[in-house]
């Protein structure tokens, strides 16, 4: 198949991860995959270093009609099998071209709050039950909508043994509790709950790590509000971390916090390198998290409750090296390359079908 990826982003996060994933495993499997948006940005950077064909698309706002002309006529002299549109913006304008140009449109929905422009879609893909559920109470019907779950690159084996190096250069002790919140430096993501959680603590063997470009508003924020609440000990901000799993490798908890989730990667990506899991009762997290096998849940933005589970941690009531185990086995058998490449296959030839 002949598949042309259209995202509009120049940041890293979950879906720009994601569609770089998907599009080395469709390769991989022998089919040919093209990018179509800025190449002035993160994706497009990894996109090039990877070698598969891209062609700039701006895709201004959602008025750009030079944009629509330019993937309209690539869908049809690349003879393109299917237009898959990432984010509300990518799919608006791979609905757009592959309506005029003929070819079979699928789109990816990443997020529980964003739900239009994915109505010229053959096929809407939701990344998680939670986000299957927004969309299909914004009237999208059932007959069009599949959940894909996301996978991650399985790289535990080439990390495991940097784990005790990395440790050292954090500055971590044997007796350390590495923590850390992998995410973009916004309110959704909670770190202001994480950080007010700690701060309330006791004799806490814990050290938190924040992964993340903290040179935003919210970001400067945090490290305020860290330093206010007297956490400059056992918090620190690392910034933007192009390649999270050797961090990830030491450490022991994953804490997802967030206000807003529709599945977190970065909870993937650590149950993998064997990190127990810990996350807010939102979105789709709890279809990753199961409470008290690999890691626990709490509620949605209760400081007190999440201050429990760390106090847990911290004086060892919660055995987080179990749960890390059982995290890894729970994510190669629930969300694999395999499962997640053939299901994505199986839409692409459901909306051909439907065209």
């Amino acid at each position: 198949m002949r598949i042309i990826t259209v995202l509009h982003s120049h940041g890293c996060g979950g879906a720009e991860r994601h569609a770089l994933l998907l599009m080395k495993l469709l390769r991989q499997a022998g089919h040919t995959p093209l990018f179509a948006g800025p190449q002035d940005s993160w994706l497009g950077e990894q996109v090039a270093q990877l070698g598969i064909e891209a062609i700039h698309l701006p895709l201004h706002g959602f008025y750009d009609v030079p944009s629509i002309v330019r993937l309209t006529r690539l869908c049809r002299r690349w003879r393109a099998d299917v237009v898959h549109g990432h984010l509300t913006r990518g799919a608006y304008y791979a609905g757009l071209g592959g309506r005029l140009s003929g070819t079979p449109v699928v789109a990816t929905a990443h997020s529980t709050n964003a739900g239009k422009h994915f109505g010229r879609a053959n096929r809407i893909i939701a990344v998680s039950e939670a986000v299957k559920r927004f969309m299909l109470e914004r009237g999208y019907g059932a007959d069009r909508v599949r959940l894909v779950y996301h996978a991650v690159e399985d790289r535990f084996p080439e990390n495991a043994e940097q784990r005790n190096t990395m440790r050292e250069k954090l500055g971590l002790a044997n007796e350390d509790i590495a923590l850390c919140l992998v995410a973009r430096m916004v309110r959704d993501k909670g770190h202001d709950l994480l950080l007010n959680a700690l701060a309330g603590l006791e004799n806490s063997p814990l050290q938190t790590f924040f992964l993340g470009d903290f040179d935003t508003d919210w970001g400067r924020r945090m490290k305020q509000l860290s330093h206010e609440r007297g956490l400059d000990e056992c918090v620190h901000f690392l910034g933007h971390v192009d390649d999270v799993y050797p961090v990830l490798a030491a450490m022991d908890v994953c804490v997802a916090p967030s206000r807003r989730e529709a599945l977190s990667l970065t909870l993937l990506e650590a149950a993998l390198v064997q990190c127990a899991l810990l996350g807010a009762e939102t979105g789709g997290i709890p279809e990753v998290i199961r409470d008290g096998l690999n890691g626990w849940l709490f509620p949605a933005e209760d400081t007190a409750a999440l201050q429990q589970r760390l106090q847990g941690l911290a004086d060892g009531e919660l055995d987080w090296c179990g749960a890390g185990i059982r995290a890894r086995e729970d994510a190669l058998q629930r969300f694999s390359l395999h499962s997640m490449l053939d299901a994505t296959l199986a839409v692409y030839e459901e909306a051909e079908k439907s065209a």
